[in-house]
């Protein structure tokens, strides 16, 4: 397991997994925990296991529609990093995934099947392709973590009408979900960011200010 890490300071109670997006690495979302500035917070940012097929970076899936997907590493790699969080001192309640486009499929398919219930689950620019596959192989206890979905209007990349159907689906079936559309393309930016601390520092959905 290739980790990095990133801290605004000594005074930490809670561990934020921060996933990268296709073609990312263990850096990729360094400046993101630098930008967003959260007080408190130990960064976990971890590299994914498969090669890109560009030839260059990494990715959580590897595979094709046609042939399947390969996610064992990848699940395997999550198991392991949750020990070592866990094992660092971090009760699953002050625990955040954060994973932005492919990383924020892995946060839902990931953390959703967890037997106990997180501080919460960011997905910026999420897409699901099977969402019945994440519906089936969710837990109880995923329906008491908080869910903050981001999307950006002018994301060319990730329709955001996909992260809308993807939040009544979840909504529709008891998670704690809600989406914020801000206007961005296929970046976390500022806007995005300070949801995004509002949302760590609160600790509740219910107390985020999503009018920006």
């Amino acid at each position: 397991m290739i980790l990095n890490y990133y801290q605004e300071s000594d005074n930490i109670n809670t561990a934020i997994i921060g996933l990268h997006g296709w073609t990312g690495n263990e850096h990729s979302m360094v400046p993101v925990a630098k930008s967003m500035k959260v007080p408190n917070a130990k960064w976990y940012i971890p590299r994914a296991p498969y090669n890109a097929s560009s030839g260059k970076g990494y990715t959580w899936f590897s595979g094709t529609p046609e042939n399947g997907w390969k996610t064992k590493k990848t699940f395997n790699l999550m198991d392991k990093l949750f020990d070592k969080i866990i094992d660092d001192g971090f009760l699953p309640n002050k625990i955040i995934l954060l994973g932005f486009s492919m990383g924020a499929s892995v946060s839902l398919f990931y953390g959703l099947r967890l037997d106990f219930s997180l501080k919460g689950i960011i997905p910026i620019a999420a897409m699901i392709r099977d969402t019945e596959e994440l519906l089936n192989t969710s837990s109880i206890e995923s329906k008491q973590t908080p869910i903050l979905m981001i999307h950006g209007k002018k994301d060319s990349v990730v329709d955001y009408h996909k992260s809308i159907n993807l939040n009544n689906i979840l909504k529709n079936n008891g998670f704690t979900s809600h989406l914020q559309i801000v206007e961005s393309g296929h970046i976390i930016n500022i806007p995005a960011s300070k949801l995004v601390n509002e949302f760590i520092k609160s600790g509740s959905i219910a107390n985020v200010q999503f009018e920006l």
